[in-house]
């Protein structure tokens, strides 16, 4: 209630604290956060003095919680910022670099390091912090993408082994990395073909341990009923 979802706050905001006079952080008021993110629009497409875009990216971050231009929701947009801006400039051709889980797992130093900013005028200790996060989470997301082949690889394997997989079965094993949660009807829609023989194939899953169903339902699968299987 009153959170004006997808508005820009009306209201003066604040962070920690119980009113703006004690509060740890007061944003701009509301009056200045047009224009505040009009400037920061800006930043982004400016092409002169260019500067690294890593490091553009921990400026318009910290500027965009400077901000703080909702009443509820900033830091969720502003990390979600991190990987749009990073895919807009091409650093990423999919969204692999999950910056986020740094951050929260840093949360005290991440807190500390905007104040810095906002006390002392301290980018550079932020942006080196980004800039250690961008690394962490580049390193994280190489191992968990190796250990998924891996894991797929080692998967097909088992299915090819099978004395029970048919045709149906490959082809919707191979459909798995595009839909990790699915349902019968879906493979169904996928594998262009009937209920009956989308539901063998992910029967033979499941018995290989592949997929997991994960509603309760899988005793009555029919097209009336919804079963829901996670790879």
């Amino acid at each position: 209630m009153g959170k004006q979802p997808g508005e820009l706050r009306r209201s003066q905001n604040w962070i920690g604290g119980t009113r703006p006079g004690n509060a740890a952080f007061v944003p701009p008021p509301p009056e200045r956060v047009p224009q505040l993110l009009s400037d920061l629009e800006q930043f982004v497409h400016t092409q002169a003095n260019e500067l690294p875009p890593l490091v553009k990216t921990a400026l318009i971050h910290a500027q965009f919680e400077t901000i703080h231009p909702f009443l509820d929701g900033n830091g969720r947009i502003g990390r979600l910022l991190i990987a749009a801006l990073l895919e807009h400039w091409g650093l990423l051709e999919q969204p692999l670099l999950y910056v986020s889980g740094y951050l929260k797992q840093h949360q005290a130093e991440y807190y500390r390091r905007l104040s810095a900013i906002r006390a002392e005028g301290d980018w550079e200790s932020w942006v080196a912090f980004f800039l250690e996060g961008v690394a962490v989470a580049a390193a994280e997301a190489e191992k968990s993408i190796i250990a998924i082949a891996s894991l797929i690889a080692a998967d097909r394997r088992r299915l090819l082994q099978s004395p029970k997989a048919n045709p149906a079965s490959y082809r919707l094993f191979e459909l798995l990395p595009l839909m990790p949660h699915f349902t019968v009807e879906r493979a169904r829609q996928q594998l262009h073909t009937t209920f009956p023989t989308a539901n063998a194939a992910v029967r033979v899953l499941e018995q290989l341990g592949i997929v997991l169903e994960v509603t309760g339902q899988k005793k009555i699968a029919t097209t009336a009923t919804k079963p829901t299987w996670i790879f």
